[in-house]
């Protein structure tokens, strides 16, 4: 199977340029920012369920028929530069994110909007599909809510509410200028109410995209009951295929091949096109229980420093070591490098699934 690189050259000799601080969100309205951690909060994995120093110079990843990456907006200089060195295989471009209010009214980061306007003056966009990517994150009078489901009860707790939805989802989506409209709505969980009311506004909003020719994406979470419902086929569903381990579990790997290939037999039952999204970086687990993410310049420059060596687990493919800080506490990384995504898309590619979205620029090189 053809490799093709996508990094480019990986400064990982010193730390990421943001000091491995890769958890913040900033949500912005203007007057203020609000920091919320919210990287890879974003899957509920943990609900369902050789050695090598990881330090290669050169991360690549399988070549798909179609590859897709989403832009942050809270990480968009970094971003940039990545999206320039994966140059023409990326096939799509998911802006990340729109979302909602202080009056649960949805808008676009003002970051967004012009890290889009720049990229296409530049000529970045050309040949690819893009995509605004809608979440249920919440400003409030005093910081933010995320996964906010009485904000969703709120949108689409009825089918009129959720027409409304439809047409803010698709204005706000012409506004900037994208060719598609993803949704990406978390925490729904065993709310099956919600996911009832949830199934309504996809069916409607699918119907509308579907006449005025809009590609179509929904994000789902690992536990969500897909079989439940039935789906419009003119959508393209993605799969969170990552945070198996992460905030909440025992020290571990975002993923293992035993659970990709569930999700994949789980997500072939859907009408419609089916995409898997994978994580790059991983987890530091602490053992008072804290537990960091980490990017993979940062694990690399922690095993290190730290005069570890990084070990292979065959049933995750993923890197993992152990050190102790200055404090005398006790640490477990795991964490994904090039050997590590390549076998998790091979896998997915063996279940017969060739497309692949990556969670996220930013914050993969130094």
């Amino acid at each position: 199977m053809a490799v093709a690189s996508f990094y480019g050259i990986m400064g990982c000799g010193s730390p990421s340029a943001d000091g491995g601080s890769d958890a913040a969100f900033i949500i912005e309205d203007k007057s203020a920012h609000v920091v919320s951690a919210y990287e890879d909060t974003n899957a509920d994995a943990a609900s369902t369920q050789g050695a090598s120093d990881g330090a290669g110079s050169e991360a690549t990843f399988v070549s798909n028929p179609d590859f897709g990456v989403w832009y942050p907006y809270w990480d968009y200089a970094t971003a940039t530069q990545e999206l320039d060195n994966y140059g023409s295989r990326v096939n799509t471009i998911s802006f990340f994110a729109a979302y909602f209010d202080v009056n649960s009214k949805a808008f676009i980061p003002e970051n967004t909007t012009e890290t889009y306007k720049q990229l296409k003056k530049a000529g970045k966009l050309k040949g690819k599909t893009t995509y605004l990517t809608f979440v249920n994150d919440k400003l409030l009078a005093k910081g933010s809510s995320l996964k906010d489901t009485q904000l969703l009860y709120d949108l689409i707790g009825d089918p009129d509410k959720a027409a409304a939805h439809v047409d803010e989802v698709v204005a706000l989506s012409r506004q900037l200028g994208c060719d598609g409209i993803e949704i990406d709505y978390e925490a729904i969980k065993k709310d099956n109410t919600l996911w009832g009311h949830f199934n309504t506004f996809a069916t409607l909003l699918a119907q509308r995209c579907q006449a005025e020719s809009i590609p179509l994406r929904i994000v789902f979470e690992p536990s969500a009951p897909i079989g439940n419902y039935t789906w419009p086929s003119n959508a393209e569903y993605v799969m969170m295929c990552y945070n198996l381990n992460g905030y909440g579990t025992s020290a571990g790997p975002k993923a293992n091949m035993e659970w990709l290939q569930t999700l994949c037999s789980k997500m072939k039952t859907l009408p419609g096109t089916v995409n898997m999204a994978l994580a790059t970086g991983g987890f530091d687990f602490s053992a008072t229980g804290e537990v960091k993410q980490i990017n993979y310049c940062d694990a690399v420059t922690q095993m290190k420093a730290a005069g570890s060596t990084a070990q292979r687990d065959p049933a995750s493919a993923d890197m993992h070591f152990s050190y102790t800080d200055a404090s005398g506490i006790s640490h477990e990384v795991w964490y994904a490098d090039q050997e590590t995504i390549e076998t998790w898309i091979k896998t997915i590619n063996t279940c017969g699934i060739n497309r692949i979205t990556i969670w996220r620029l930013g914050g993969n090189i130094a």
